[in-house]
């Protein structure tokens, strides 16, 4: 059910109390209400950060430069996803360069489809293959990786945006604090950030604290010139 509907039944339910139960109940639901719409909405939670690792997996990306806002590139992944069926692979972000301190039209990404390595997975159908080359996408292969871990659950883009804004800005204020850059053994300032999209309702987000280089397979400065 959408959780807005579902809000929209509470508050019902809420000004029968008030009206058989009295204003004591009915407050005390009211307040129920909005705590929890609130947490909904993402306004009084905050991503918690942990260890994690990221899985070991295969990816198929395409590099953009320019806003990390466009939502362009995750509307052809959502369709590619969507029309060539592929129940094992999420949207997958990785993330170059840190807003402010690159031009927004200098930032640099890598976005497409990540499955994780598990059983014997079925080879990818020629149609699949032949859109992926057709379209710039290429192909890596992630390790297993010691990751900074954080997640999300939204319910809309609203929420989503929220979320996101909120975990880089947890993670620069903790990129500023020696107790933290010491207990993730941190030297140098993250160069690569993954988001990467379970579901239509949860992101989770992995900054590699070993095999960093691993993951940065944007290619885009490598082609000639005349290209």
């Amino acid at each position: 059910m959408n959780p807005f509907i579902k809000f929209a039944i509470l508050f019902i339910v809420d000004i029968y109390i008030f009206w058989n139960f009295g204003k004591l109940f009915g407050f005390l639901g009211l307040g129920v209400i909005l705590y929890r719409l609130l947490n909904t909405l993402g306004l009084i939670r905050s991503p918690q950060i942990y260890r994690g690792a990221f899985s070991e997996g295969i990816v198929y990306l395409k590099d953009y430069q320019g806003s990390y806002r466009n939502p362009e590139p995750y509307k052809e992944v959502s369709n590619l996803i969507k029309n060539f069926k592929l129940k094992d692979f999420q949207i997958i972000g990785i993330f170059y360069d840190k807003p402010g301190d690159v031009p927004e039209e200098k930032l640099r990404s890598s976005i497409g489809v990540y499955r994780k390595n598990q059983g014997f997975p079925d080879p990818i159908s020629k149609e699949l293959e032949s859109y992926f080359q057709t379209n710039n996408y290429f192909y890596s292969e992630f390790p297993m990786t010691s990751c900074i871990y954080s997640s999300w659950e939204f319910s809309n883009p609203f929420t989503m945006i929220i979320g996101i804004s909120k975990f880089y800005s947890i993670m620069n204020k903790n990129l500023e604090d020696a107790v933290f850059r010491k207990m993730y053994k941190i030297k140098e300032n993250p160069k690569v950030t993954v988001e990467l999209y379970q579901s239509e309702s949860r992101i989770e987000f992995f900054i590699p604290i070993v095999n960093e280089d691993k993951f940065f397979v944007y290619k885009k400065e490598d082609k000639p010139k005349s290209e």
